[in-house]
């Protein structure tokens, strides 16, 4: 009927959610999907357990690139090299028109990635942007799976910041929150076989930029996470979050688990965002998202844990070299000055112990000027090197 507004939560809000009200029409198809799904959840269920084992090993982190994606992924990539980590990383992009040959057979290896065409592994479907996700995590060869979203900047190593500890040992699903509260429409627990909404869900929504999986134990959740996904744009995308900001692959990671009534851990330290005043306003720039072990214990007792940063989802503007000189985020609206992004040196220093986008920056330029000719989606962006290293000056040189 209309879209569901984005009321945003706060941090430290820590209070069960409330069943959203119903804003979906055309629900007389509700008793078809809620067939239709459960003769696919009874399939998943007769399936045997270690399925996956035969299938997956190793642990690994997961990309989507291509296109417009390639720039920030790479920088993601460096960063996640930064933090000491040598897990194998799988960059998927759509289709063949999206493979980069001097990227994916020169430049990436080298980085210890790999480039992987989702098309080669399914025929007769097309998958749309927000189904990427779910299909690049399941196709992967890894069995323990880092994903992140092109634009979701690891700060910690994985291999003992988060895969070698809780919750993640015990779970083998991580989540984590976004701004908004969960906005579901009560018609997405009919067709999933509940009477009402379960009463221990957080109250706020998912943000899937980055997501820890251990395939062994969660094969059918991720099975069933795609099912969702393949018929999420007409069905249980507006079923799952009614049309609200973000609407797509977000929810169905945490919905497929608590459809199957297995173990996640969704992080409750509150999401919290860096921005940039641009002279006239004040806009957001990207997200903070904490980590698990710390936020894990912060929540069982040991409340002189202060989480760390984990990750700085930088979401807008993406840290896509060509897209930054090309579209005006860099600049004060009032005099056209190249501005900071992620907010002062000193606040930053405070949140992440260094100046973070000055560190990012290092490598923007690098890679900018480095690629300029290289990635396809860069090659008629006049001057790329040069005007990357004249914001540099601008902004850090004097540092």
């Amino acid at each position: 009927m209309f879209n569901a507004a984005n009321s945003p939560i706060s941090a430290d809000d820590d209070s069960p959610r409330t069943q959203h009200r119903e804003q979906l029409q055309g629900l007389d198809s509700i008793s078809q999907l809620q067939t239709a799904h459960s003769k696919f959840v009874s399939l998943l269920q007769v399936w045997p357990e270690q399925l996956a084992d035969k299938v997956f090993n190793g642990t690994g982190v997961v990309i989507v690139g291509g296109g417009e994606y390639f720039g920030p992924a790479i920088i993601g990539i460096h960063m996640l090299r930064r933090s000491g980590s040598n897990l194998p990383v799988e960059v998927f992009v759509t289709d063949a028109s999206e493979y980069e040959e001097k990227l994916c057979k020169d430049y990436l290896p080298k980085l210890g990635a790999s480039c992987l065409i989702l098309s080669d592994f399914i025929q007769g479907f097309k998958v749309t942007h927000y189904q990427l996700k779910s299909l690049a995590m399941l196709l992967s060869s890894f069995e323990h799976v880092l994903y992140l979203d092109s634009d979701s900047i690891p700060l910690l190593k994985p291999e003992s910041e988060l895969f070698a500890t809780e919750p993640y040992a015990s779970t083998g699903l991580v989540i984590w929150p976004d701004f908004w509260i969960s906005t579901e429409s009560p018609s997405f627990y009919k067709v999933v076989g509940l009477d009402k909404m379960p009463p221990d869900l957080p109250k706020s929504s998912s943000e899937a930029g980055q997501l820890l999986i251990n395939k062994s134990k969660h094969l059918k959740t991720l099975l069933l996470a795609t099912y969702y996904n393949i018929y999420g744009p007409n069905h249980y995308y507006p079923l799952l979050s009614q049309g609200a900001l973000g609407q797509g692959d977000k929810e169905t990671f945490m919905a497929a688990a608590m459809v199957l009534n297995t173990s996640y851990y969704r992080v409750k330290t509150g999401v919290e965002s860096v921005g940039r005043n641009t002279g006239d306003e004040v806009k957001g720039s990207g997200m903070i998202q904490f980590s698990p072990p710390d936020d894990f214990q912060n929540h069982n007792g040991n409340t002189n844990t202060k989480p760390r940063a984990a990750f700085i989802h930088a979401n807008t503007p993406k840290m896509n070299a060509g897209h930054l000189v090309d579209e005006g985020d860099l600049l004060s609206a009032i005099d056209s000055k190249p501005l900071r992004l992620w907010g002062p040196r000193e606040e930053q220093m405070r949140m992440f112990g260094v100046d973070l986008e000055k560190a990012v920056w290092e490598l923007i330029v690098q890679t900018g000027c480095e690629l300029a000719d290289v990635i396809r989606e860069w090659s008629d962006r006049e001057d790329l090197c040069r005007r990357l290293n004249k914001h540099w000056d601008g902004v850090f040189k004097e540092d």
